[in-house]
């Protein structure tokens, strides 16, 4: 890593701070805490959710199977982009239409108390097993690539993570998403064109475009292909419409927000994967044999396949963006989900406390110190992880949300629809999605698979796609069938108060909210992310000042131009 680099990673670092700085004062009441108080603009809900939904992955094991298998590693981010589409026809406008604060009111309205705590001690659990696990991963990365510590690395990132967190608030979350957003969209365009440079000047060459980068391999069957990309765009379309998820909408001022915000997100999700993996696949057209140049990495060399492409065919200092858009995207998903738990606790204990003239500044920072304590947890995990040598966290981390994440997510999608279902089937569908899902990762392995009929020719490795997409389809048929019947099986009556919630939940989702878009608040946000993207450019002119060659100092003025438009256009 050079000292540009380091310059360049440093810049970006200051403009995270910055941007604290700004919004730190936007998140004085519990509700300016939790969503805003509904002002926050589209187009920063909209990024927010776009960040959220990938991480540092991408980059490096996204880009392992786009170096190894081609084309197919689209059908992931492109199902983010149909689940964004149907959220801004649909999902978004209604999730919207409830007029709550955070998801779990939601689940409370639906399925009763019960189902709500279940939710909660879920999602709080999902996120430090999730936010952990992430941190730990892209800690071990970047200690390859900077010569630091693990646990050097794990700190320092924990500490931006707490820091955001403990000034906190949507604004602050939603702000730095946007503006790292922005950075990362600019970045990736760059890098594209300076893709197709180095196929015009014959360094590189395309890939073959024949079967095997379309299907994933030489040996591979169209048919599983086609099957796991439609489970891939089923498992994201559930995953982004369910009420779990409906924090993402709930920050914006009306229906015509929360449909821009999804809307945006999806236009984003369609042009984005193909910069981003343009590098990769280029990697893989080229024949570069990963494992023999880091052999350290063993099997998982096909992980730096971009990150290799940065340092050998990109100027100095781009890797300095590079590992500050993986910083980024680290970052993101975890203040946003601490953001999230924070404000679920303060909805919870609202009820406790006793009215008083200082109870919304004591909600804030009881908002404010659970997050602290989110974060410092995981890097109280994370130095513990370190400590051990396990060879499958990834996979531990799959498996868990396997086993709760679409447990959870099938029941919050279906709120939005009059099942008649009673409370308890809101808790029960949990338990039968994990039974099942449990149920079929250990009934449905290679040896089972290549039973049934028209699958015993397949070898093991693509029967694992069939596999996922027959797990996925009986968790559909047995949790949306359970809801559906479970009142057939027990239908107690319900009070009366609940009665009330329930017909004001379905009402409220017919009744849009509008408002008068002409509101002080929202006429004069997009003036401070301009300003911060025009720091942006000047630090990106400064790099490019500070480069050594030509191709740099062009690289560095082609993304603070970049910046410059974006900030032009939020003028």
């Amino acid at each position: 890593m050079t000292q540009l680099d380091k310059v360049a990673l440093f810049f970006s670092i200051v403009l995270i701070v910055l941007t604290i700085v700004v919004y730190r004062r936007r998140a004085e009441t519990p509700d300016g805490f939790i969503r805003g108080s509904g002002n926050v603009p589209w187009w920063m809900a909209g990024s927010t959710a776009f960040m959220t939904q990938f991480s540092a992955w991408t980059f490096t094991g996204a880009a392992q199977k786009a170096f190894e298998n081609g084309f197919s590693v689209l059908m992931i981010f492109w199902g983010n982009a149909l689940g964004f589409l149907l959220a801004a026809l649909y999902f978004a406008p209604r999730f919207r239409r409830l007029r709550v604060s955070t998801y779990s009111d939601i689940i409370a309205l639906r399925y009763g108390k019960a189902t709500q705590l279940l939710y909660v001690v879920s999602q709080i659990f999902l996120t430090l097993m999730t936010a952990s696990i992430g941190l730990y991963g892209v800690s071990l990365f970047l200690s390859a690539v900077l010569g630091l510590s693990v646990l050097t690395l794990a700190v320092l990132i924990g500490s931006i993570i707490i820091a955001i967190t403990l000034v906190g608030g949507v604004w602050i979350v939603s702000a730095n998403n946007f503006i790292q957003m922005m950075q990362l969209a600019v970045l990736t365009l760059v890098i594209g064109g300076f893709c197709i440079s180095l196929l015009v000047s014959d360094t590189l060459i395309l890939p073959a475009f024949d079967k095997a980068f379309w299907v994933g391999g030489s040996d591979y069957s169209v048919a599983i292909m086609m099957v796991w990309s439609a489970a891939m765009l089923i498992k994201q379309f559930i995953s982004i419409n369910n009420a779990t998820s409906s924090y993402r909408f709930l920050t914006t001022a009306d229906d015509s927000g929360a449909r821009k915000a999804a809307l945006l997100a999806s236009i984003l999700f369609v042009v984005g994967p193909v910069t981003w993996f343009l590098p990769p696949w280029l990697m893989g057209a080229a024949d570069i044999d990963l494992a023999a140049l880091y052999p350290q990495l063993g099997k998982d060399a096909a992980n730096v396949a971009y990150v290799h492409f940065i340092i050998h065919y990109l100027p100095s200092g781009v890797l300095g963006l590079v590992i500050s858009a993986m910083l980024a995207v680290t970052i993101a998903p975890i203040t946003t989900a601490f953001n999230r738990d924070a404000g679920v606790m303060m909805t919870l204990i609202m009820p406790l406390l006793k009215e008083s003239g200082g109870m919304a500044s004591r909600l804030v920072m009881l908002g404010r110190a659970f997050g602290v304590m989110q974060g410092i947890i995981v890097v109280l995990f994370v130095i513990m992880l370190s400590r051990l040598e396990m060879l499958s966290l990834f996979d531990i981390m799959i498996m868990f949300g396997v086993l709760l994440q679409m447990p959870l997510a099938l029941p919050a999608l279906m709120v939005l629809f009059n099942t008649r279902t009673p409370d308890w089937a809101g808790w029960g569908s949990v338990l039968v999605g994990i039974s099942v899902t449990s149920g079929s990762y250990l009934w449905l392995d290679a040896e089972m698979l290549q039973q049934l009929p028209g699958l015993s020719g397949f070898p093991a490795q693509q029967l694992v796609d069939i596999r996922l997409a027959l797990a996925l389809v009986i968790q559909i048929i047995s949790v949306v069938g359970f809801l559906c019947l479970a009142r057939y099986l027990y239908a107690p009556g319900r009070s009366s108060r609940r009665r009330d919630e329930l017909s004001r939940f379905f009402r409220n989702l017919r009744k849009p909210v509008i408002v008068d878009q002409q509101a002080p608040e929202r006429s004069r946000a997009p003036s401070m992310p301009a300003r911060l993207l025009w720091v942006a450019a000047v630090l990106s002119l400064a790099l490019a000042i500070f480069s050594s060659s030509l191709a740099g100092a062009a690289f560095f003025v082609c993304v603070a131009a970049g910046q410059l438009v974006m900030a032009q256009l939020m003028r």
